[in-house]
Parts: structure tokens; sequence; C-alpha cells
């Protein structure tokens, strides 16, 4: 009928027109074409050209370029697919990596907002509690908070322990280096006008507690931070204690971590808590049994002590702005109407709070947590008159009481 069709085998597209003085057939890849001189005719007007080479050669030649450029055009199709696949799945990854900020930051979805933090004059005033474990931090820190406002919580964000306290030092991002104190005291300051704004609570003190342990206190970052503390004039208490009751109470929670029998607190009111805590604190032995024993123990006064000192030395070399009170008289005076002089002196030094005329009955009434530890030695030591004997002649003879 005159038509001419094509038909595409994947490797080879024929064209055939019929009804022509010849007959083509296709066998085995070639194409056979019974007239030659009809054969050379439709080449010629094919492609405008005189073929002097073999048609079937020749036709089959064309064809496999057609079908040629059609895989080209598949591959092609193909590569533009896996690279766009490819780069979904790298976007992907990238969002992941750029919303995945410090770990330890409360503020992990607004990592400009925390790194351009400014601190604000009309602001709670900003402090970092630092104090070794056991040294009735929490307790201090939210009777602080409740005597000049409403109550704040701070957090041991460098660790509580010395394990954790140096994974959190090496995984101080770089971009963040020296400013993690100042950057961490100015995002919770602003965290707090922010929530006083949504609960219409006063906020005067807003911080974290930093346990300065002494493998981490050496470390780049622990002193890069203070340096920049120092220069932001932002202020530290440094909060200590007798290291035999630090020794004691952590005798005392040893055999209770993660337990409620001897939570690490007990609230004022919680009168089963308390007595819990009163009793395991009674009959504790400190093995004085042999030489090795009390050298031990003497060491790990020593060292206490020694920690103390070399934490303060550095502040004041570094040239931090901060205060120092001891636990002992924070709370040890049972008598209501004195004058809480060591709490006023840390009013004092934040500018916020009551700075005359508090009492220790007024700090009392305003715990939160209650203070578990007995004040008198024998009550707690099993062999109080060894321990005593063990000191006596040393540099630590007045520890116990």
């Amino acid at each position: 009928n005159g038509e001419r069709t094509r038909v595409c085998t994947g490797t080879h597209i024929i064209q055939i027109e019929s009804t022509t003085p010849f007959q083509t057939t296709y066998l085995s890849g070639t194409l056979h074409m019974k007239d030659h001189e009809e054969e050379i005719k439709f080449l010629t007007q094919e492609e405008e050209q005189n073929v002097k080479t073999n048609a079937p050669k020749r036709v089959l030649q064309r064809l496999r370029i057609i079908c040629l450029k059609r895989n080209k055009l598949v591959r092609s199709k193909l590569v533009i697919t896996m690279a766009f696949l490819v780069l979904f799945q790298l976007g992907h990854h990238y969002f992941r990596i750029v919303k995945r900020y410090n770990r330890h930051s409360y503020y992990i979805h607004y990592r400009k907002k925390y790194d351009r933090c400014k601190f604000q004059d009309n602001g709670p005033e900003p402090v970092i509690l630092m104090a070794l474990g056991r040294s009735g931090s929490s307790v201090t820190w939210d009777t602080l908070a409740r005597l000049s406002g409403d109550a704040t919580i701070a957090h041991e964000i460098t660790g509580g322990n010395q394990e954790a306290s140096l994974d959190y030092f090496n995984d101080i991002k770089d971009h963040i280096n020296e400013k993690w104190a100042s950057l961490r005291l100015c995002n919770i300051q602003r965290y707090y006008m922010d929530k006083s704004k949504n609960d219409g609570k006063n906020y005067a003190m807003v911080g974290f507690q930093w346990k300065p342990y002494k493998k981490t206190f050496d470390h780049h970052y622990a002193n890069d931070g203070l340096r920049r503390l120092a220069d932001d004039r932002s202020k530290v208490i440094y909060l200590t204690r007798n290291p035999l009751d630090r020794y004691i109470s952590n005798r005392k929670h040893s055999q209770f971590i993660h337990s409620e029998e001897v939570p690490a607190h007990c609230k004022a009111d919680d009168t089963d808590c308390i007595k819990r805590h009163k009793l395991h604190a009674k009959g504790i032995q400190i093995d004085l049994q042999t030489d090795e024993e009390k050298l031990a123990f003497i060491n790990h006064l020593r060292k206490g002590i020694q920690a103390d000192e070399l934490i303060e030395n550095k502040l004041d070399f570094v040239g931090v702005k901060h205060v120092h009170v001891r636990y002992e008289s924070l709370f040890n005076d049972d008598d209501d109407d004195t004058y809480a002089d060591e709490w006023m002196k840390v009013f004092h030094f934040l500018g916020v709070g009551p700075q005359e005329e508090l009492t220790m009955g007024d700090v009392r009434r305003s715990f939160e947590y209650a203070s578990t530890s007995a004040t008198q030695h024998n009550k707690t030591i099993a062999n109080y008159k060894k321990v005593k004997e063990a000191l006596e002649g040393t540099d630590f003879w007045n520890l116990i009481h």
C-alpha cells in the first residue's frame, strides 16, 4: 500500500517499505534485499548520495546509529535520575547535621541566637555555683534563689562525676571554645527572661553548677572559660565543705546509688526521707586497722584540702569575680534568731536578695530541701575515738568535732 513501517528490535530499527519491486527479510541480524538495483535506489533517496558499499551492511550501520542515539538518551535519563537521588540523600544528611547542635545545649533549635547571646542588665543575675560533690550545692542554690526571688534550677552541666566532666570538656565545639561558660550563662538568663514573661514570676538569680574536679579543672577549655568569665565580669560562688564531712556523706550515699531508700536530697516536709537519711548516717565505720589504711585516710583529707586551695588560687590568679562561702557557716547554726551573716555575704556579693537583718530562722523557713547531715561526728562515726586519735598531731585534727 506504499506505506513505510519501522520496527525496533531493541538494538536495531528496520525501515521496511512494502509494495516495492523487491522484498526484504530480516535474518540473523542482517538485512537481505533481493533486488540490488532497487536497493541502491532506495539508499540514494534516503541519503542523497551514491552508496557503493554493500547495501545491507550500510542500512544495518544506519539503523544501529539510530538505536545508539536512543540508548544514549535512555542512559542520560538514568544518570540524571541517579544524580538526583544522590543529591537528595546528601541534602537530607546535611540538614540532619545542621539541625543537630551541641548536645549539651539547652537551645538546639536556636543556634544563631545561642552563639550571639548578649547579657542583659535588666535580666536576672547570672551566677555559677562552683563546688565539689557532697558539698550541699543543690540546697544552697535553691535557698539562695528562693530568698532572692522565685526558685530556679542550676544544673550540673559540666558533669556529676569525673568521667562525665571529662566527656563534657572534650565535646566542647571549636566554634564555642572559651565562650562555653559565658554563652551558657547568657542563654540561661535569656531563657528565664522569656519564662518570666509567660508565668509572671520574678527570677532574681540564674545559672549552673560547675564541679571543679582536678582532672578537668586544668583542661584547656576550663582555663579558657575562666579567663572569659573574668573578662565578662561574671560572678562565681565558691562553696566548700569540711572534707571529713564530704567523706562521710560519700560513704553514706555510696551504698544507695539510684535508690529511693537514701535519695540525694529530701524535701523539707518529707519526714520519712529525713528519718532514713539520719538512720543511715549513724554507725559509719572508717577503716583504720592498719598503718596503710590510716595513711590512705589522712591522704584523702589532705587531697580534699589541697583541692580547695588550688581552686580558689586559680580563681584569684585568673581574676574571676567570686565569693568563698563554707557549708558549715551556712547550715550549722541552730539558733533561729542569729543573723545569717554567711548568707547575707553572698547576697551582698550578688547584689540581689536580703542583704541585712536576715536571720537563720528566715533561711530555714525558705528551705525546699532539708539538711540531713549531723553536726557532731560522734553521732555519725562508729569508731569516733580511733578517728580522733588518728588525726591528733596532724594538720587535720581540727576537722573532727
